[in-house]
C-alpha cells in the first residue's frame, strides 16, 4: 500500500456536520482539561472514520501540532510567565524527555507490522 492510500479512509465519508460536532467535542474535551485532544481523536479517526492505524497516528499528530498552535496564546495569556519561568527545570526536562520518546515511538510505528500497531493503540486509548 503506498503512502498515498494509507489517508483514504476505510470507511464512506462522514457528512461534514457529524466530523465538526465531533471535533469540537473533543476540543472542548481536550481544552477542558488541558490536553490537545489527541487521545480523543484517535479512537475516532480508526473506529468512527475507518483510517488505518498508522494513517490515523500520522493525521492525529498533524492536528495535534495545529490545535497547540492555536491554543498557546490563550493559555499563555492565562499563565504568568514568572510561574512558568520559575519552574524551568521541570519544563524542560519534561520536554527533552517527551521529544527523545516520540522520536523513538515514531520510529517504532512506521517499522511495526500494522496489527502491533492495532494491539499498541488499544492498550494506549
Amino acid at each position: 500500500m503506498s503512502a498515498d492510500q494509507n489517508f483514504v479512509p476505510l470507511r464512506s465519508i462522514r457528512p461534514a456536520p457529524v466530523v465538526f460536532g465531533a471535533g469540537a467535542a473533543i476540543g472542548v474535551l481536550g481544552g477542558t482539561i488541558g490536553l490537545g485532544g489527541a487521545e480523543f481523536r484517535l479512537p475516532l479517526l480508526i473506529g468512527l472514520f475507518g483510517f488505518a492505524a498508522l494513517s490515523a497516528v500520522i493525521l492525529n499528530k498533524a492536528m495535534s501540532l495545529v490545535v497547540v498552535l492555536v491554543a498557546l496564546p490563550a493559555r499563555l495569556a492565562a499563565v504568568p510567565a514568572a510561574e512558568v519561568a520559575a519552574r524551568w527545570p521541570v519544563a524542560v526536562n519534561l520536554l527533552a524527555g517527551s521529544l527523545l520518546g516520540a522520536w523513538a515511538g515514531a520510529s517504532w510505528a512506521v517499522r511495526m507490522r500494522t496489527a502491533s500497531l492495532y494491539k499498541v493503540l488499544a492498550v494506549s486509548c
